[in-house]
């Protein structure tokens, strides 16, 4: 019942948030609000296949590849949508070498990685690890850049960080996952996806402080 419940909050909070993007993208044609409504948009269809799923079998799917590859492509909307707002143009292994200290994250999702594919299918777990691996790398990036003064027109941090934040609590939902402890509040993973529900409430805003920066 729990799940079912916020698993209802969440698909109306990513509903809600397709909304309100795809009202700014027709209404400035920028599309970098394009983005973030396919983003959520997508997000929406993993969390509705899953919710469905919930109400009609009383279980989580068993096979759950129709929302993985929901939410893998919403990765890669976001990926999109960070390099459309930064003008990003530096390939990853640019960063590692200009930020050394950087090397912390691939190594990081790469024994994540190894460790998830004890309860999931390695193709899986290496596409999510890949995603991952390029948010996390190009929104810490970010954030760095504009602790430093480098800040302008297209890189303001709060996009950044709220990338960042989405990642970390992604990495939270799929650890507890792991160790799931039933239908309970006492389970973390409904803590994680409360926070990720919240955190969707803002991908808007922190839009438009971007493009109007």
């Amino acid at each position: 019942m729990i799940e079912s419940i916020e698993n209802a909050i969440q698909l109306l909070t990513a509903g809600g948030c397709t909304a309100v993007a795809l009202a700014f993208a027709m209404r400035s044609k920028d599309r970098a609000w394009i983005l973030l409504g396919l983003f959520s948009g997508v997000y929406f269809l993993g969390d509705l296949y899953w919710l469905l799923f919930l109400v009609f079998f009383q279980d989580t799917p068993s096979y759950s590849n129709i929302s993985d590859l929901s939410w893998y492509a919403a990765y890669l909307f976001l990926l999109l949508l960070m390099f459309q707002i930064g003008k990003e143009r530096e390939l990853p292994h640019r960063v590692l070498l200009r930020r050394k200290a950087l090397w912390i994250i691939p190594i990081f999702t790469a024994v994540t990685c190894v460790f998830f594919m004890k309860w999931g299918d390695y193709a899986g777990n290496l596409v999510a690890a890949g995603f991952m691996t390029l948010l996390l790398l190009y929104s810490l990036d970010g954030l760095l850049s504009a602790r430093e003064g480098f800040s302008c027109k297209g890189r303001p941090a709060f996009v950044y960080a709220i990338i960042f934040i989405f990642c970390l609590i992604e990495y939270g939902m799929w650890i507890a996952s792991c160790y799931w402890m039933g239908d309970t509040l006492r389970n973390p993973y409904f803590w994680f996806d409360g926070f990720m529900t919240i955190l969707i409430m803002f991908f808007p805003a922190a839009l438009r402080k971007a493009v109007s920066a």
